[in-house]
């Protein structure tokens, strides 16, 4: 089954880790395209996740959701954009922002442990050995299934919030937009 009809079919409730794969850009380059260029690795976003917290977010994306010739991945679907939007927008609860930050720590030192390397630093095939792992944890399990989840919405959203752009998810779904969509200026949390 290709993944479109796999998310045709599965709608909101996909936990499993997809298959890895090489997208055209690296971790590293989308995060430079999200994150200004002023910031450093050490550095502390005011959000409070450092640069290396969203590259290590953006390669985990790219793993769950891959480019494919075929249809978009989280690159295309500007997912690490549309998270970072929604992460800094005030009307999101602080305990969601929360969660998502212990994650990459959680997932940081389980790669520490397993492979005494980031888990940017590690290959395709021990990212996958490692999500499969780390898949089998509560805690792990639970935050993949939410990064999985704001890729989803990513996919799915209305360009005017960060994902999606030009509607390519919509494109490769054959989804025609409900009308009418929302301008810039009445985007919710600013109703």
């Amino acid at each position: 089954m290709d993944r479109r009809a796999f998310i045709l079919k599965s709608g909101s409730t996909l936990a499993a880790v997809s298959a890895p794969a090489l997208t055209p850009m690296t971790a590293a380059a989308v995060v430079k395209a999200v994150i200004p260029s002023t910031k450093t690795q050490s550095a502390i976003t005011p959000d409070g996740f450092t640069e290396h917290d969203w590259v290590t977010i953006a390669a985990v994306q790219n793993h769950l959701f891959p480019s494919d010739p075929e249809a978009p991945g989280a690159v295309e679907i500007n997912a690490l954009t549309y998270l970072h939007d929604y992460l800094s927008n005030p009307s999101t609860d602080p305990p969601e922002a929360e969660f998502i930050l212990s994650g990459v720590h959680l997932l940081q030192a389980f790669a520490q442990k397993n492979y005494h390397k980031s888990f940017i630093d590690l290959s395709i095939e021990q990212r996958e050995i490692l999500l499969r792992e780390f898949e089998q944890q509560t805690d792990g399990k639970r935050w993949l299934v939410t990064i999985l989840n704001y890729v989803l919405e990513s996919l799915l959203t209305d360009p005017v919030y960060g994902g999606n752009p030009d509607g390519i998810g919509w494109k490769w779904l054959e989804h025609r937009a409900g009308e009418p969509r929302p301008p810039a200026d009445k985007r919710y949390w600013l109703l």
